[in-house]
This record gives C-alpha cells, sequence and structure tokens, in this order.
C-alpha cells in the first residue's frame, strides 16, 4: 500500500484556516455580548425614566390619577422595551390596574402595532403580537388570532390558541378545535392539552360547538371536546358524553369522557364508570374512571371503589384506596370493613387497604383527616 505524504504548505495552510476560524468565532461571541450588553443597557433608558409610575399603576396606587397622565404625556410609541415592559406587566395584575395598563398601550398604538405584527414575516413577532393581543383581551380579535393556529411556526402557533383562551370569545371555539387535528406541511397537531385549557376559558355559549366535536373523526379532537366538556362544566352536553361512550373504541378518548363524566356526570353514570374501571380497558381508561367515581361520590360510589381494592392491577387497587379517603367517613368506613374482612392470604386486598391506611395515618398526622 503506497505511502500518502502530505506537503508542508497544505499542514500550514490547514493550520491557518483552523486558527483564522477560531478567531471569527471568539469575536462573533464577543461582539454578541457586546450587543446583548447595549441592548440591555438601552432598554434600561428607555424603562427607567417610567418605572416608578408604571409601578405605581400595576400596585394599584394610583389614585389620583397623577402616573396615568405622566405615562401619557411621554412620547413612547416606538419604544418596542417599553411596549414589552408594559404587556409582560399586564399577566400580574388584575382590576382596575389592568385597565388602566390597557388604556395606556391603546393610547400609544400598541394594540394598532400588535395588530400589524399578526403578519408579520417573522414567526417571533407574530408570536408577540398574539399574546400582547390576548393579554389585553382586546375586543373582537380573536377573528384576527385565530388564523395563527394554522402558522408554519409551532410557536407562534401555540402561542395564538393561549392567546385566544385569554380573549375569551365565543368564535374561537370552532378554530381551536379543528387546530388539533394534523393539517398539511406540518400545520395543526397543537399540543391536546393547550387547546383545551383554552376551550375551557371560553364562555358557555360554546358548549353545542365543543359538543358537536365529539362526532369528529379524528380521535384527539373527540378527546380534547371531551376534556373541555369537563373542565368547563358545559353539563347540557351530558348526553353528548354518554353517547360518545356507547360507540367509542379509542382508549384515549375514553379515558377522557370518564374524567368528564367525573366533572359534570350524575349518580346514574357510576355503572357506566364502573365499566369502563373493569379489567379489559386499558389502565389509563381504569385510572381515569375510578378518579371519576370518587369526584362523583355518594353511596354507590363509595361500594364500587371498595370493590376495587381488591383489583389485581395494584394501581387500581391503591387509587380506590385514595379516593375512598378522599371520600371522608362514608370512604373511610368502607376501607376499614374491607380491610377487617379480608383474609391474610388475600395479599391484593390487604396491600390496597393498607396503603389506604397508611394515607389515613399520613393526613390524621399532619391533621387533614380522622376516623
Amino acid at each position: 500500500m503506497p505511502d500518502f505524504v502530505v506537503s508542508a504548505w497544505v499542514l500550514r495552510l490547514s493550520l491557518w484556516i483552523m486558527a483564522v476560524t477560531a478567531v471569527l468565532l471568539a469575536a462573533t461571541i464577543v461582539l454578541a455580548r457586546i450587543q446583548r450588553r447595549r441592548k440591555a443597557a438601552r432598554d434600561r433608558r428607555q424603562i427607567d425614566p417610567i418605572r416608578r409610575d408604571v409601578l405605581t399603576i400595576a400596585s394599584g396606587d394610583d389614585e389620583d390619577g397623577s402616573s396615568v397622565q405622566r405615562l401619557l404625556s411621554v412620547p413612547l410609541s416606538g419604544l418596542e422595551a417599553v411596549d414589552g415592559y408594559l404587556v409582560s406587566l399586564l399577566s400580574k395584575v388584575r382590576g382596575a390596574p389592568a385597565q388602566q395598563l390597557v388604556g395606556l398601550l391603546q393610547r400609544h398604538g400598541v394594540v394598532r402595532r400588535a395588530r400589524d405584527g399578526l403578519a408579520s414575516s417573522s414567526g417571533t413577532r407574530r408570536a408577540r403580537s398574539a399574546w400582547a393581543i390576548g393579554l389585553m383581551r382586546v375586543e373582537g380579535e380573536a377573528r384576527s388570532v385565530a388564523p395563527l393556529l394554522q402558522d408554519s411556526d409551532r410557536g407562534a402557533a401555540v402561542t395564538a390558541a393561549r392567546a385566544l383562551g385569554m380573549l375569551r370569545e365565543d368564535v374561537a371555539a370552532g378554530p381551536l378545535l379543528r387546530s388539533v387535528k394534523p393539517a398539511r406541511r406540518g400545520r395543526g397537531a397543537l399540543p391536546a392539552w393547550v387547546v383545551t385549557e383554552a376551550l375551557a376559558q371560553l364562555g358557555p355559549g360554546t358548549a353545542d360547538t365543543v359538543g358537536a366535536a365529539l362526532l369528529s373523526d379524528d380521535p384527539t379532537t373527540r378527546a380534547v371536546a371531551a376534556r373541555a366538556i369537563g373542565v368547563a362544566q358545559h353539563v347540557s352536553q351530558r348526553e353528548s358524553l354518554r353517547s360518545l361512550l356507547a360507540i367509542e373504541e379509542d382508549q384515549t378518548v375514553l379515558a377522557a369522557v370518564a374524567e368528564a363524566l367525573g366533572r359534570v356526570g350524575r349518580p346514574d353514570d357510576i355503572p357506566s364508570l364502573v365499566d369502563l374501571a373493569a379489567p379489559g380497558h386499558h389502565q389509563t381508561v381504569r385510572l381515569s374512571a375510578v378518579r371519576a367515581l370518587s369526584e362523583l361520590g355518594g353511596r354507590a360510589s363509595v361500594a364500587a371503589l371498595a370493590d376495587l381494592l381488591s383489583d389485581e392491577d395494584a394501581r387500581v387497587g391503591e387509587l380506590a384506596a385514595q379516593s375512598l379517603v378522599d371520600l371522608d367517613s362514608p370512604g373511610i368506613a368502607a376501607l376499614h370493613e374491607v380491610a377487617e374482612r379480608t383474609s391474610p392470604e388475600d395479599d391484593v386486598t390487604r396491600a390496597a387497604t393498607s396503603y389506604g391506611r397508611a394515607l389515613l395515618e399520613l393526613r390524621a398526622g399532619s391533621g387533614a383527616g380522622g376516623r
């Protein structure tokens, strides 16, 4: 095999290239740090003159309105750092101080700039604009923000969903539900929990729209709709949940329906939940059904949970024991009754009842429980 000889000039050139690259990288890092420091200093110069008045408003201490008047006389338009500072405070204040800050932002054109920013070529700016509109709760802007749910920038789409929840306009329900299903070119398929939280913040006028989504051909959409019905307490959709339960096969959707029935169901839903808690379903479904039984409460729930103490799935038995403890006197009495009649050979039931009694002792020790 022939030996390859590398010329000296090639080695020198390689070393020079490596050295120049290292110098350029170091210079880039230094310049980036200098830029960040300059930006931080510029932001401080913009914010410091107004900080005291802004904090006075945010704390609710501007009783005579002098701080608002001073800020209205300051030309804040175009000062990006000030816009960001004022908008960020909106997530920390409520009531009259928040309304004063929103009025201040509107007077200085922040709403108009945020509305324009929704069509920006920058995904970051689109997200910030949607977030600002949501925090300011600008009325009638849900239709402007909703198209971002299908944005190619994932951050902008998720931020739009959260902003729509804060806007609390009924027209947002349909676009939010459609955003769960995957769309073309990577759009859609937003995280289910984000959409559920946003839907739960909307008003009762969205109940029918959310209920109709239980018939979607997309299982994730059905699951989100079911959870939103439970969290938002859309009791008018109880029958829709029951109808879906009779035909649904997807385990994730069944778990969501069980959770929802725990919140909006009635005692006559207990047999259905007992069926969902029985062996044969996925553990997630069974655990959701156990939690739902605990939320509904009542004698029938206590009896069903007591029976589940002997379940072969240890997690189901433990959750049933915990649920009985959570139900206070009736549940605790049932737990003790099962424990006393359980034979020493029944390791499964003994383990569950021992777990429940241990929880009870811990709570009694901390002053949160009793016998």
